[in-house]
């Protein structure tokens, strides 16, 4: 009879809870599609979907501060010298983006400033040498932050440098992912703070009520040395990235080499990170050291910390301000609707759309979910090529003749509302060349995927693609 009373105590109290998170999803679903599918699982099958949604429901970062946020006291000071350094140097986008711009410098405070020298570093050979060379030069301070750290060869050979800077005075400020980083080891990160360096794990669960908030990632990666120079791209410390894993082969990805002004903007995603997890503000230098560049850039940092992105603004603007090309290399296409119809409607218009992707996966939900959107893109006129050698990596968008951005960001719902993110938009006709090499030579390694042929898989496989996408958050 107890045993009775508590098998239906338990009951009542699973199906009260889904009743209750069912109300709850109704309020912070960002879809009327994502409300209803939580409503429904959450009545019919709470003791499955109720972990689940304590997990994967939310959408918005509770707690992190945005320094352009009117409510964050601690920040604004930090902004206020950022823009103050960098108003000599304020800018636009030429008239055809200028929108784009006007969206990105309302969301985030950070002006388009000119002055800027942007160079290409293609692969990890050629980024992980600029960046030792930049940790060796470092006289006053760096910030490190990755997504992913490993204790192999290259992981170990930054380290070496970072120590070696921390032995010769150098303020060093490092930050790694806790979901991205969770292999290194305590010992790596415990020499490094021996000697001096402020390293910490971004950790999206710490806080009191949010314990299982741990679908949120840091997917960020920066550096930058005394306010002089600084890197951003899709790279993260790792052999792999090196193209040393015999499972991966050789590892296409792209980072991107920034002097002037735009170096002191990029400073500004860091000092929010880092006050979200130490509750401290970093002092650094706001000082612009100008060099002979002229180049247009902004800052475009993706954060689900407001109801407006950054990320997504910017890159819908550039979409849509396209007239003649928009080529797109990313790992992952697991577009929302509001993605998916702005790359369409380019191509609908007569844009030259090309989308990169690569042929072999590293997580098979996210290249499982692609493939249910070829029909919508072959009816737009889309032509999507899949990466032949080894695996494609990097995060390039290049719109007609004069704007790129290079960084983090990737095609995906994750990137585009889950993720912090860091990517750079430059507006050059020259880098825009450079960025154009760079891809004619990628798509020459690509085949072109036939999109009808994917009618003629098997109901297994579209069964597979189509079970994928439903977890596109969670990818």
């Amino acid at each position: 009879m107890w045993f009775d009373l508590l098998v239906t105590g338990v009951i009542f109290l699973f199906h009260t809870a889904g009743l209750f998170c069912a109300f709850r999803a109704i309020l912070i679903s960002r879809s009327s599609p994502a409300a209803i599918g939580w409503v429904i699982t959450l009545v019919l099958f709470p003791y499955v979907t109720i972990p689940l949604f304590a997990i994967f429901g939310g959408s918005q970062f509770k707690g992190y501060k945005l320094a352009s946020h009117p409510d964050s006291s601690d920040l604004k000071p930090v902004l206020e010298k950022a823009r103050a350094a960098l108003e000599p140097y304020a800018s636009d986008l030429t008239e055809k983006y200028r929108d784009s711009a006007r969206l990105s410098e309302k969301l985030n405070q950070l002006p388009v400033t000119a002055g800027n020298d942007v160079q290409l570093l293609i692969d990890g050979e050629e980024t992980f040498d600029a960046i030792g060379r930049a940790i060796d030069a470092a006289k006053e301070y760096l910030i490190v932050q990755f997504f992913i750290v490993r204790d192999d060869e290259l992981g170990r050979d930054i380290k070496a440098r970072l120590l070696a800077a921390a032995k010769r005075g150098v303020k060093i400020y490092m930050l790694i992912d806790q979901v991205g980083s969770h292999r290194l080891p305590k010992s790596y990160r415990r020499e490094l703070m021996d000697a001096g360096v402020e390293f910490d794990v971004f950790v999206t669960n710490r806080e009191r009520g949010r314990r299982f908030r741990i679908n949120f990632r840091n997917h960020r990666k920066l550096v930058i040395a005394d306010g002089r120079i600084g890197f951003v791209g899709g790279l993260n410390i790792g052999d792999e990235y090196m193209g040393r894993d015999p499972h991966f082969g050789p590892w296409r990805d792209t980072f991107i080499q920034l002097e002037g002004p735009i170096v002191i903007a990029l400073q500004i995603p860091f000092v929010e990170d880092w006050y979200f997890i130490r509750k401290k503000v970093l002092d650094l230098p706001w000082v612009v050291h100008p060099v002979d560049g002229k180049m247009a850039a902004s800052v475009v940092p993706g954060a689900p910390a407001s109801v407006w992105n950054t990320c997504p603004a910017a890159y819908f603007e550039v979409i849509r301000s396209a007239r003649k090309r928009l080529w797109l290399a990313s790992p992952y296409f697991v577009p929302d609707s509001a993605l998916r119809a702005a790359i369409a409607h380019a191509a609908l218009r007569g844009v030259d759309v090309r989308l990169m992707l690569p042929q072999n996966p590293d997580h098979i939900l996210p290249w499982l979910s692609s493939f249910t959107f070829y029909p919508a893109m072959r009816e737009a006129g889309v032509k999507i090529y899949r990466y032949q050698p080894g695996f494609m990596h990097q995060k390039v968008l290049l719109a007609d003749d004069d704007l790129s951005i290079v960084g983090s960001i990737n095609l995906d719902y994750r990137s585009f509302v889950l993720n912090f993110e860091l990517s750079v938009m430059v507006a050059s006709r020259a880098f825009a060349n450079r960025v154009e090499k760079m891809l004619e030579d990628d798509f020459a390694r690509c085949k072109e995927d036939d999109l009808y042929a994917l009618e003629n898989r098997g109901l297994l496989f579209h069964l597979k693609c189509r079970s994928a996408a439903l977890l596109s958050p969670t990818q």
